[in-house]
């Protein structure tokens, strides 16, 4: 097996189980192609962990074991969906949701790969060409594993022809509509790199439903297809979806239609979120309730959005059309945008403003995307709920 060897004072890092394999910490390597597995060596050729290479984020690879013998294979793989699925008991037997995340990447030792299920219907997201040579053993060990009725795939990863879509198993017809917290939202799963939902924010969509949004006037923006105020809709006064892109509008009035709910008595705007920001102070509308939950980078012929940079201009524009007693959710699933830093933002800007204001919670990810204990960026959800004052 090939090898790479640490530079000096590096290994106590990859000891302590960090599993990103980054360029800049060694001092030298074999020719290493996508896929192919090799060593991680101390400057005394003293075995650290095996990874694959998997050029992804800063890193050539993901270590995936710290036994030297291991042999990875299809029952390598299988045991760790095992573990994977055990953590997941819950999930499998609560009631009013069935779709979450399986496997969540370096979370559950292998970075890299995600598998969420909708409903038995199971789709992979391959996050590098070096992962996806281990596509054959994945598949092998899922069927040995989980209980599907489909498998569907995305390349997440560029350069590649084919972005995926179905693999085995009976084909459905698409939206499926999936349940989470007793609301119901279309997915499709062969249709671009999205699915219609971003599951890591169950537990906040079911947190503003509970507390921030009865009898609320509620605004959505970056609402996409409207999961936040369909899950608001029942309990509060109003709610406004605003999003740029086309297709926004009619994904929205279907995830409206299969909870029962009249799109028609919602407003749903298909516009530049900085554009609403002016016509709503214009025509004097002003809400309870801001759910604010960007991209971390978007681009239109007007403008370029970075969350790193802008994201102080949203709050900024959102307080000029808040209620004086209102809530703000402030989203980010920007990795590299710390929780401190964040709140750093949130916190200068509110002063700018001499806006008193409580932080109410602080949410992350929920318990089926697991998390790497030595891995910052595995932590990346970052969900803020403020009460002005």
């Amino acid at each position: 097996m090939k090898k790479a060897v640490l530079n000096r004072g590096k290994e106590t890092k990859y000891l302590n189980h960090y599993p990103l394999v980054e360029e800049n910490d060694l001092y030298d390597y074999d020719h290493l192609k996508e896929g192919e597995l090799f060593q991680i060596v101390d400057h005394r050729n003293k075995y650290v962990g095996t990874a694959y290479v998997g050029f992804q984020h800063k890193g050539i690879g993901w270590i995936i074991s710290y036994d030297a013998q291991v042999n990875i294979d299809a029952s390598f793989f299988e045991t760790l969906f095992l573990q994977a699925k055990a953590e997941r008991e819950y999930f499998y037997n609560i009631d009013g949701t069935n779709a979450f995340r399986l496997f969540n990447a370096e979370g559950d030792g292998i970075g890299g790969l995600t598998i969420d299920n909708y409903n038995g219907h199971l789709l992979i997201q391959w996050y590098s060409k070096g992962i996806y040579k281990f596509r054959y053993l994945i598949l092998q060990a899922m069927r040995n594993v989980f209980q599907f009725t489909s498998i569907y795939e995305k390349m997440r990863f560029s350069n590649h022809p084919y972005e995926g879509g179905f693999v085995e198993g009976r084909e459905p017809e698409f939206p499926i509509v999936i349940e989470e917290n007793f609301t119901f939202y279309n997915i499709n799963l062969d249709d671009g790199m999205m699915t219609g939902l971003f599951l890591d924010q169950k537990e906040v969509r079911k947190k503003l439903r509970d507390q921030f949004v009865d009898g609320r006037d509620v605004l959505n923006l970056f609402s996409y297809t409207g999961a936040f105020s369909v899950v608001s809709a029942k309990r509060a006064n109003s709610t406004t979806s605003v999003d740029l892109a086309n297709r926004s509008r009619e994904l929205t009035e279907e995830n409206f239609g299969v909870n029962g709910i009249d799109p028609q008595t919602q407003y749903i705007y298909v516009m530049d979120t900085f554009d609403y920001f002016k016509y709503a102070k214009r025509h004097h509308i002003s809400y309870d309730t801001i759910v604010i939950d960007p991209p971390s980078f978007a681009r239109n012929k007007k403008k370029t959005f970075s969350v790193l940079k802008d994201y102080d201009k949203l709050i900024s524009n959102a307080l000029d059309i808040i209620r004086p007693d209102g809530n703000l959710l402030l989203c980010t699933n920007h990795s590299e945008f710390t929780k401190k830093q964040f709140k750093k933002v949130i916190q200068a800007t509110l002063a700018q403003h001499n806006r008193a204001y409580e932080i109410v919670e602080v949410m992350g990810l929920p318990k089926d995307f697991k998390t790497h204990p030595h891995y910052k960026p595995s932590k990346y959800l970052k969900a803020i709920f403020i009460q002005l004052k």
